[in-house]
C-alpha cells in the first residue's frame, strides 16, 4: 500500500526525471525503472525490519510476521516513519472481549464475542505505541494515539516516582519491584483535579504543574496524572490498559453479567479494574442474615468492576458458581428511575410538589421476601431474599421511608415514616336520602363510581360465589357489562379482611372534596355493616382501616 511518504518520494523521483528528460541525459525508460525502485523501497524496508524482527522471535508462540506486518505498516502510514525507524519492543497474547478489541469509538457498537489476539507495543526509540489486533493483524486499532513525543523520565522526581508505584501496586496487586517507569511528561494541568474529574466533583479552577506518568507490570499499563510532588495522584482510566486476562473467562462473564443486572447498564458499559485472589469461606465471606456457611478455607476472586458513577466489588468461588456483591466495599448509586418513582410517590402521599422533596438518605438493604417485608391483605410473599434499598425522602419536617427491590419493586413503609402534618378529613353524616340501597342477597360488597372528565356512573358488585359484576348505569344495551371470577380463597380472604377493618369504616360517612375542586371521581362502598363516601382527589388520606380494604378492594377488581 503506498504511503503519504511513498507519494513524496515518487513526487521528488517524478521531478528529477523530468529534468533529466528534459536536458536528453536519461531515456524514459530508465526513468520508469527510476519510479519503479522507488516505490519498492520502502516495502523492501520493511520487510527488512519485519525478518529483522523474526529473527529474534522465532521461538514457539512469537509474534506471528503478518501480526508484525500489519502493525509496522499501519504505523508507518498513520505516522509517517520509514519502517526501518520502528521495531516492536513488547508483545503478548490476549483475548479481548469484543469485536472492536476493547477499544470501542464513542457510540460504536460492538459484537460481544470473545477475540483472540495480541497486544503489541512498537518504538521508534523515542515514542511508543500500543496495537490490540486480531489474531491474524487483519483487525488491529491503536490505543495511545496521542503519546506524548518527549519522555522526560529520567527527569521524574523520587517521590513521584515512589506514588505512581505505590498507587500501580495497589491497583494491580502486584509488588512495587515489579513496576517501572516507560514514559514521563511535564504537563500543566487546568484544575485541581488534574483533568480527571467526575461528574459529582467540583474542580478549584487553578493551574496545578505536574506529571503524567506511564507505569507497565505484567503487561499492563498504567497511565497517571500528579501534581509535582506526586501528593496528588490520579489514574486516568481512559488511557490506562488493565487488563483482567488472569481471571477465567467463565468468572469473568458471570460476574460483568451479574453486574449487568445490578446497574441496568449494558456489558459494553462496565469495566474489570481490578483481580486479585482471596481465601475465605463457603459464603465467600460474605454470609446473609442467618447463613450456615462451611467454615473451610477455599480460594476465591475479588473482582472490581467499573461503571459509570458506581464501583463494584464482586467475590466470585473458583468456578463462578458462587458471585456476591461486597455491599460495604462498593459504591452504587440509586437508579435514576427508582429516583424518580420514590419522589413522585411522596409527592402524591404528602401533597406537596417535587421540587420541595429530596432524598435525604439511601441504604442498602437485602429483604426477606417478594413483599420487601411488608405484607399485604390477599398477597402471598414468596421467601427469596430480595437485593435492594431502604430509601429516606424528607421535606425538612416530615420523613417517609421507602423499601426498594431490585429492579423496580417500591413500597411505602408507613410505620418507619414520621408524617407530621395532620392530613386526615373530617367526614360528614350521609343524608338517608341519598344513602344507596342495601346490599341484596348474595352480595358481598358493591362500588359505585361517577363523576370524572366522562361523568359516567359504573356499579362493581362482588357475590358470594366470587362473581364480579362491573356495568355502566345508563346504559341500555348494557353493551359495557364485564363479568368474571375470582378464586373462593380470594373470597374468604377479603371477607376476613372486611370484618377485621371494616365494622369502623362503613359507618354512612362521607369525606367531601376540597372546597373548588373540579371532575374528581365520587366513590360510595357498600358492605354489609354500611356505605361510605370518598374521592380521587383524598383517598390518600382516609383513615387507615379504610385504606386496608381499599387497597384490598382495588387489588380484587384490576
Amino acid at each position: 500500500m503506498k504511503t503519504v511518504l511513498n507519494n513524496r518520494h515518487i513526487l521528488k523521483h517524478t521531478q528529477i526525471l523530468t529534468a533529466l528528460i528534459l536536458t536528453g541525459s536519461l531515456s524514459v525508460s530508465s526513468g520508469v525503472t527510476l519510479l519503479k525502485s522507488a516505490t519498492a523501497s520502502q516495502n523492501n524496508s520493511l520487510a527488512e525490519t519485519v525478518n529483522e524482527f523474526q529473527k529474534g522471535n522465532i521461538k514457539k508462540g512469537g509474534l506471528p510476521q503478518p501480526v508484525a506486518r500489519a502493525v509496522l505498516q499501519n504505523l508507518s502510514r498513520q505516522e509517517g516513519i520509514l519502517p526501518s525507524k520502528l521495531k516492536i519492543i513488547e508483545y503478548s497474547q490476549q483475548t479481548w472481549r469484543n469485536g472492536c478489541l476493547d477499544l470501542p469509538k464513542p457510540d460504536e457498537l460492538c459484537t460481544q464475542a470473545l477475540v483472540p489476539g495480541w497486544r503489541v507495543i512498537a518504538s521508534n526509540g523515542s515514542q511508543r505505541w500500543i496495537y490490540h489486533t486480531n489474531s491474524s493483524g487483519s483487525n488491529l486499532r491503536l490505543a495511545n494515539s496521542d503519546t506524548p513525543t518527549n519522555n522526560q523520565s529520567k527527569n521524574l522526581p523520587n517521590s513521584v516516582r515512589n506514588a505512581v508505584f505505590k498507587a500501580g501496586s495497589k491497583r494491580l496487586n502486584q509488588p512495587i519491584s515489579r513496576f517501572k517507569i516507560v514514559e514521563a511528561q511535564r504537563r500543566t494541568w487546568r484544575d485541581g483535579c488534574l483533568e480527571l474529574a467526575d461528574r459529582n466533583t467540583n474542580c478549584i479552577q487553578v493551574l496545578v504543574p505536574g506529571w503524567r506518568v506511564v507505569a507497565n507490570a505484567d503487561n499492563q499499563t498504567l497511565v497517571y496524572h500528579t501534581n509535582e510532588s506526586g501528593s496528588i495522584i490520579r489514574l486516568n482510566q481512559r488511557e490506562s490498559q488493565i487488563s483482567s486476562n488472569k481471571l477465567p473467562q467463565k468468572v469473568s462473564d458471570a460476574i460483568l453479567k451479574a453486574a449487568s443486572q445490578r446497574t441496568g447498564l449494558p456489558i459494553s458499559q462496565l469495566r474489570i479494574t481490578n483481580v486479585k485472589q482471596i481465601t475465605t469461606d463457603g459464603c465467600l465471606g460474605l454470609a446473609r442474615p442467618d447463613e450456615a456457611c462451611i467454615q473451610i478455607a477455599q480460594k476465591a476472586w475479588e473482582v472490581t468492576v467499573q461503571a459509570p458513577k458506581q464501583r463494584l466489588v464482586y467475590r466470585a468461588s473458583q468456578d463462578a458458581s458462587q458471585v456476591r456483591l461486597n455491599e460495604n466495599a462498593s459504591r452504587v448509586t440509586l437508579p435514576k428511575s427508582i429516583t424518580n418513582a420514590v419522589l413522585e410517590d411522596a409527592s402524591e402521599e404528602l401533597g406537596l410538589p417535587v421540587s420541595q422533596l429530596r432524598i435525604v438518605e439511601v441504604e442498602r438493604r437485602e429483604w426477606p421476601d417478594r413483599c420487601l417485608g411488608i405484607s399485604e391483605p390477599l398477597i402471598l410473599c414468596t421467601p427469596s431474599i430480595v437485593p435492594g434499598w431502604r430509601v429516606t425522602v424528607g421535606d425538612g419536617e416530615q420523613r417517609l421511608v421507602y423499601r426498594v427491590g431490585e429492579p423496580n419493586t417500591i413500597k411505602f413503609d408507613r410505620r418507619a415514616s414520621k408524617i407530621t402534618r395532620n392530613d386526615s378529613l373530617n367526614p360528614v353524616s350521609i343524608p338517608t336520602s341519598e344513602l344507596p340501597p342495601p346490599l341484596e342477597s348474595g352480595m358481598v360488597f358493591r362500588q359505585i363510581s361517577s363523576g370524572g372528565f366522562a361523568g359516567r356512573t359504573y356499579e362493581t358488585v362482588l357475590l358470594d360465589d366470587g362473581s364480579l359484576i362491573r356495568v355502566r348505569i345508563g346504559d341500555a344495551n348494557d353493551s359495557e357489562r364485564s363479568v368474571r371470577r375470582i378464586s373462593l380463597q380470594q373470597l374468604r380472604q377479603f371477607q376476613r379482611l372486611l370484618a377485621e377493618n371494616g365494622s369502623d369504616s362503613f359507618q354512612n360517612l362521607s369525606y367531601p372534596a376540597p372546597t373548588g375542586a373540579a371532575d374528581y371521581i365520587t366513590y360510595t362502598l357498600t358492605s354489609p355493616d354500611g356505605t361510605v363516601q370518598f374521592n380521587d382527589i383524598s383517598q390518600n388520606r382516609l383513615p387507615k382501616n379504610l385504606q386496608v380494604v381499599l387497597k384490598a378492594w382495588n387489588q380484587l377488581i384490576q
